[in-house]
Parts: structure tokens; C-alpha cells; sequence
């Protein structure tokens, strides 16, 4: 199965019988907003609330990993060009 010479043409061509694959997607969005009082002066701070988000957003990929796992599923990471503070993208595989 997958790659073989083609005889009529030089090209590499595929296997008819190449397994076939359904895709669907699904996008779990977090955004968080953290509000001050009327005293904040600004970001000066240097978002001093992040080193939070990221500690939770472990957390979550983990859960999310484990409970994919514990069902069935193969879970790899897949990056599309944004940092990882910014976009994770988990994929989960199964084979039938």
C-alpha cells in the first residue's frame, strides 16, 4: 500500500488501495481578560497575571490529551505557524 511506480507514466503515483481519511475540525477557543480596579495605572506591569495563563493552559493541554487517550485516540501536536503561547493545535488520529 501507499507509494509504487506507475508503468504507463515515470511519475510516482499512489495506490489505488491507499487507506482513505475523514477529517473534521474543531476549534476550542480561550479568551482571558482579567479586570483591575479604578487605581490601575496601566500595563507597566508587564501583565504580571500571565505566568498564570500559561500554568492553566498546561493544565487544560493535559487534560485534553489524557481524556483523549483514555478514549481510543493518538494525540500528536501540529504547529501552523504561531507561537505556542498564541495557537496550539492537538491532533487526534484513530484507525478503524
Amino acid at each position: 500500500m501507499g507509494r509504487r511506480q506507475c508503468k504507463r507514466f515515470p511519475l510516482v503515483c499512489y495506490d489505488p488501495r491507499m487507506a482513505y481519511t475523514e477529517e473534521r475540525e474543531f476549534t476550542f477557543r480561550i479568551e482571558a481578560r482579567v479586570s483591575f480596579g479604578e487605581d490601575y495605572e496601566g500595563e507597566g506591569d508587564g501583565y504580571a497575571w500571565a505566568p498564570e495563563l500559561t500554568q492553566l493552559m498546561g493544565q487544560v493541554m493535559r487534560g485534553i490529551v489524557q481524556t483523549a487517550s483514555a478514549a481510543g485516540w493518538r494525540v500528536r501536536p501540529a504547529n501552523r505557524g504561531r507561537a505556542s503561547d498564541e495557537e496550539v493545535t492537538l491532533v487526534l488520529e484513530q484507525t478503524r
